[in-house]
């Protein structure tokens, strides 16, 4: 078993100095995505963590992440501060969902044979979760000034949920990436049938 596990280690550290050697740009974009990755997961876990700190500690609320003050919010209704940061943290985790994706991808691609797959069923994932994003910042939005014509005071959020239109158009355009994608798949396919 020992042996299993230690010859598996072996071919990936190959795999990887491997993919370092042939295609040196393609794996330091990798890190480059994985470093944004792990940004945006400390971001969505400190959110979480410091939200659900604050049901415990109260004046915690006064500064959420990077100065999100939604103390006053949570002392009227505390169901509206809910479900506020309930998208606010939705928003957080899907963009880290989304680098967690690209890595997926830039770890599957091989420069050689790129058309495979599971690339282009990242692809489509990618897709509809930059849509989902989107969607999920114009509820965010729209919410937040719902919240304020009822005369609740929200701070500015733009560093939280700005971006709406670009996470869908850039979702649209993803689909019809994994659209021709998947048809390169299917022509390699092809040609390695004929060959």
């Amino acid at each position: 078993m020992f042996a299993l596990l230690s010859n598996n280690t072996m071919n990936t550290q190959n795999q990887w100095k491997e993919k370092w050697a042939n295609q040196p740009m393609l794996m330091l974009t990798t890190v480059v995505i994985w470093s944004v990755f792990i940004g945006l997961c400390i971001k969505a876990g400190a959110l979480t963590f410091v939200a659900i700190l604050s049901f415990f500690n109260a004046p915690v609320a006064q500064d959420l992440y990077e100065g999100l003050n939604l103390y006053s919010l949570m002392q009227e209704n505390l169901w509206y501060y809910v479900g506020l940061l309930s998208l606010i943290i939705g928003i957080a985790v899907s963009k880290a969902y989304l680098f967690y994706l690209m890595i997926r991808i830039f770890m599957s691609i091989d420069l050689q044979h790129p058309f495979n797959s599971k690339v282009g069923n990242y692809l489509s994932q990618m897709g509809s979760t930059a849509l989902q994003i989107g969607f999920l910042i114009i509820i965010t939005s729209s919410s937040i000034k719902w919240l304020i014509k009822r005369g609740f005071e929200i701070p500015s959020m733009a560093g939280f949920i700005g971006g709406a239109m670009e996470f869908i158009f850039m979702g649209i355009l993803i689909f019809a990436i994994a659209q021709v994608f998947k048809r390169g798949i299917e022509i390699q396919s092809e040609n390695e049938l004929t060959v």
